[in-house]
């Protein structure tokens, strides 16, 4: 997902930005413009309660958001032996990858023997993953 985050700034004052706002705001002009003083700092104070309600909501959701993206996040690195030690290093193009259980994958990686189950859910929206074997 893209990244939507701004300046806190404009966040705020884009809470003010919108027709339930201009309303009040315009209520409160009005409130003014009559006299009202009492009834347009309400009005306001309700406002402002509102924009950093919003604000607040929406910036614990931004980071509900990225804390699942750094979750998610797949590193293309993988175990190997080399020279009988264990190292890890980028994958390249050619490489042997051996699998195990609950390995996660690239869509790209050229299987050549074995069996795998695959999980589609998100394409095909099966709940149980698919078992293929490889010869």
């Amino acid at each position: 997902m893209p990244d939507t985050s701004a300046h806190p700034l404009q966040d705020v004052l884009a809470k003010f930005w919108a027709p339930v706002p201009w309303l009040l705001e315009a209520s409160i002009v009005l409130e003014i413009a009559l006299h009202k003083y009492y009834e347009a700092a309400v009005i306001a104070a309700l406002l402002v309660f509102n924009a950093a309600l919003a604000y607040f909501q929406e910036s614990r959701a931004q980071a509900t958001l990225a804390a699942l993206k750094s979750r998610l996040a797949l590193n293309a690195l993988f175990s190997e032996m080399a020279n009988g030690r264990l190292c890890r290093r980028w994958m390249v193009c050619g490489d042997l990858v051996k699998l195990s259980l609950g390995g996660v994958i690239a869509a790209d990686v050229h299987l050549t023997g074995g069996s795998v189950e695959l999980d589609q859910s998100m394409l095909t929206g099966e709940s149980l993953p698919i078992e293929r074997v490889l010869a």
